[in-house]
């Protein structure tokens, strides 16, 4: 996954949320949907999604209080740096002891700014 697709991931607020609660302490899913006051599976998505995205690492495994085995989970989200210059938007994630890099030229076309809209030429009711 590019860096672009990483901090689009990152702008979800729920997403983001499990980044922050995680960056200090390993959590576990429960523990991740009570904080956010979303359905475990949704939450399991979101985890899943990151997970995939390199953003987010399994830690390890605890034992939940209805005595099940659980993982645990950690942002490996060290830094993002994202530049806005001459139209050209530029994102760089250090995750998990990796840099990604990538740019994309607002100017031209369909970028990851241009959203689909409710029909009323982008004006929210």
């Amino acid at each position: 996954m590019d860096a672009i697709d990483m901090f689009r991931m990152m702008l979800d607020p729920y997403s983001a949320k499990i980044l922050h609660l995680t960056a200090p302490k390993a959590m576990n899913a429960l523990e991740l949907s009570d904080a956010l006051g979303i359905p475990i599976a949704a939450c399991y998505r979101r985890i899943r999604m990151l997970k995939e995205a390199g953003i987010l690492k399994e830690e390890g495994r605890v034992v939940s209080i209805g005595g099940k085995t659980v993982a645990t989970y950690r942002s490996s989200v060290e830094s993002v740096q994202v530049n806005l210059i001459d139209g050209r938007l530029s994102v760089t994630v250090q995750a998990d002891g990796e840099e990604r890099s990538d740019e994309v030229d607002l100017l031209a076309g369909t970028s990851m700014l241009h959203w689909q809209t409710n029909g009323n030429n982008g004006v929210e009711e």
